[in-house]
Order: C-alpha cells, then sequence, then structure tokens
C-alpha cells in the first residue's frame, strides 16, 4: 500500500512538473511569435529569398575565392540592383508619360485618336462606344470635366496601390538584406534546422528539409524565373513597337505571370491596337514575336518545376495556386511545399502499411507451411 502511495505521488509529480515545463515552453514560443508577429513577411521572405539563391552562392564562393561574408554582401547587392533598377526605370517612364499627356492637354492637342468605323458594328454597345470615344478623341477637356468624380475615384485607387507596391517593394529590399545575414551563416544555420528535423522526425526530417529546399527553387525557377524572363522580352516588343505605357503594362504583365493568370489578358488588347496604330508590316512581326512568348510559360515552368523532385507536378502545381489564392505571393512558395511534404507523409505512411501488410500475410504463410 505504502509503494502504491509512494508510486502515485511520484506519478502525480512528474505530471505536475512536466505540464509546468510545457506551459512555460509554450508561453516563451508564444511571446516569441508574438515579437516577431510585425516582421514575419520580411523573414520568411528572406528565408525563401536565401533557400532559392543559395546555389549560386555557392558558385560564387567558389569561383572567386571569396569568404562567406563577402560573398553574400556581393550577392545581397546585386538582387537589390536587380530589383531597384526595373521600378526606377518603371516610376520614370510613368512620369514621363503622365507629363507628356499633361502637357498635351495643356496645349489642346488631341490625347484620344478618333475611333475607327468598325467600332459601329461591335453588336449591342458599339454605336455607344463609338459615340463616347468621338466625343473624348474631340473635346478630352470636357469629358474629363464631366467626370471629374469619377477621375478622383480612379486617382485614390491608383494611389492606394502604388503606395502598396511601394511598400511591398521596401520589404522586399529588406528581405534581400537580412537574406545576405542568413547566407553568410548559411552552412551553420543549415546544420541547426537539419538537427532540428532530426529531432522532429529523424531520418525523415532531413528528408522533408530537402524537400523544402528544392521545393522553393524549383517554383523560384519556374514560375518567377520564367516570369522575368517572359515579361522582360513582352516588354522589349512593345517598346521597339513604341505602345504606351509600355513600362507600367510590363510591370502588370510580370505580376499576371506570377500570380498564374497570365499576361494574355493584357497583351491580346495590345496586339489588337498596334494593328490598328502601326503599319501591317510592323504589326505582323510584333504578333509573330508576342505569341510565342505567351505560350513560354506553358513549355518552360513544368519542365523547371519538376525538375530533381520526386513529387508530380500535379501536386506542386496545385500548392502554387492554391498558395496563391491563399496567401498572396508568399503562399506562392509556401503552398507547393506544405503540399509537396504533405504528399510525402501520405506515400510513407500508405507504405509503410503495404510493408506491414506484407510482413504479416509472409509470417501468416511460413506458420502454415
Amino acid at each position: 500500500m505504502l509503494e502504491t502511495e509512494k508510486g502515485r505521488a511520484e506519478v502525480s509529480k512528474f505530471t505536475i512538473d512536466l505540464a509546468i515545463r510545457i506551459a512555460l515552453i509554450a508561453g516563451v514560443v508564444y511571446v516569441s511569435l508574438l515579437l516577431l508577429r510585425p516582421v514575419a513577411p520580411l523573414i520568411l521572405w528572406a528565408i525563401i529569398l536565401s533557400v532559392a539563391v543559395y546555389p549560386l552562392f555557392k558558385v560564387m564562393r567558389r569561383r572567386l575565392h571569396l569568404r562567406s561574408g563577402l560573398t553574400a554582401a556581393l550577392l545581397s547587392l546585386l538582387l537589390l540592383v536587380l530589383l531597384l533598377t526595373p521600378v526606377v526605370v518603371l516610376a520614370g517612364s510613368a512620369i514621363e508619360t503622365l507629363n507628356a499627356y499633361a502637357q498635351m492637354l495643356l496645349r489642346g492637342d488631341h490625347v484620344v485618336p478618333p475611333p475607327p468605323e468598325s467600332v459601329r458594328a461591335w453588336p449591342f454597345v458599339g454605336e455607344r462606344i463609338y459615340e463616347f470615344w468621338k466625343h473624348g478623341s474631340a473635346d478630352i477637356r470636357t469629358l474629363l470635366a464631366s467626370h471629374v468624380g469619377e477621375i478622383a475615384s480612379l486617382g485614390r485607387w491608383v494611389g492606394r496601390i502604388a503606395a502598396g507596391v511601394f511598400f511591398e517593394v521596401l520589404q522586399f529590399a529588406g528581405a534581400i538584406i537580412v537574406a545576405g545575414v542568413l547566407l553568410a551563416y548559411a552552412e551553420k544555420l543549415g546544420e541547426t534546422v537539419g538537427g532540428l528535423a532530426g529531432r522532429i522526425a529523424d531520418a525523415r526530417g532531413r528528408h522533408f528539409v530537402e524537400i523544402t529546399g528544392s521545393t522553393i527553387r524549383n517554383v523560384s525557377q519556374g514560375v518567377i524565373g520564367v516570369a522575368l524572363l517572359q515579361s522582360a522580352l513582352l516588354g522589349i516588343g512593345m517598346l521597339v513597337v513604341d505602345v504606351p505605357f509600355a513600362g507600367a503594362i510590363t510591370f502588370v504583365c510580370l505580376v499576371l505571370a506570377i500570380v498564374q493568370v497570365g499576361p494574355n489578358i493584357v497583351m491580346l488588347p495590345v496586339i489588337i491596337w498596334v494593328w490598328f496604330e502601326q503599319p501591317a508590316l510592323a504589326a505582323a512581326l510584333f504578333t509573330v514575336y508576342t505569341v510565342p512568348l505567351l505560350l513560354l510559360d506553358n513549355v518552360l515552368r513544368p519542365i523547371l518545376m519538376a525538375r530533381g523532385l520526386q513529387t508530380p507536378m500535379a501536386v506542386i502545381l496545385a500548392g502554387v495556386i492554391c498558395g496563391t489564392l491563399a496567401g498572396g505571393l508568399i503562399g506562392l512558395f509556401v503552398g507547393p511545399v506544405v503540399l509537396a511534404v504533405f504528399y510525402d507523409l501520405v506515400t510513407a505512411w500508405i507504405a509503410g502499411g503495404h510493408r506491414i501488410g506484407g510482413e504479416d500475410t509472409s509470417q501468416k504463410v511460413d506458420a502454415v507451411g
């Protein structure tokens, strides 16, 4: 009886101590996450960037024979230039274009070209569009003065979008700097993360870390890389044929390509405009140049995203689309990582069930024998 009471007391003491420890750990984790919450997107972007460019970091360090810190600083500077240069060029192009249109309005020049007669033949709305377009072409000042409220609302909406884009650019620039710090200590951080994953899930934990890194790199190459290449080539084509607001249209194409909508909905009206405003030969060459580029992502993206991964392409693509819808641009990377790990867990669980079933069956056969 005494031993039983002593055993119960020890069990109760152990349970209380364990509960206190768990509560203390949970409290520390909760407070830490609460403190990191304002900068959580920046840290997450920094981790994604550091994982995505780590192969390039190793190549630069080996080829240039530099220390890790100096290589990380050089790579961060290169990424900042690649980020800020298009933003500065786009902002300068937008300001220059708007200033040119403002000067045309002040001089009383025709800002909007007259509508073609074929617009009248459009079903249902052709006549109204033709009259509205003709009125705007003949007297744009009166048209703008009669829609001051709508123009002011549109201006505020564009201003909010511009402010949001500016904030995202600043956040992304900060993430690049933090990613440089992470790359400088990449080897130690890799060992720490691998050890933590091993403590959580043994050997499979390190496998999950490898899946995460490979998925992030493939998504960055297959989505971000292809989107940058596609939008840059489209922008060059629009600059050659002198499309108005070419810089802004290029930026919209980049965003649409990243979120998996595609630049087609923007570029098809541009192609139509070129056929109306440019000579037939120039319009034909622009169309022949642009149409293959609109199909470029359908060819390159599956090749780059599935390279070196055992996870099916359908799972990665579903993670990209669902992650983007649920979490925006960060979800673009988090979604495929989560689905890839989940797919690996399910595959391992099913394989383990088959293995256990096979062992049981073989044991029964041996027993019967």
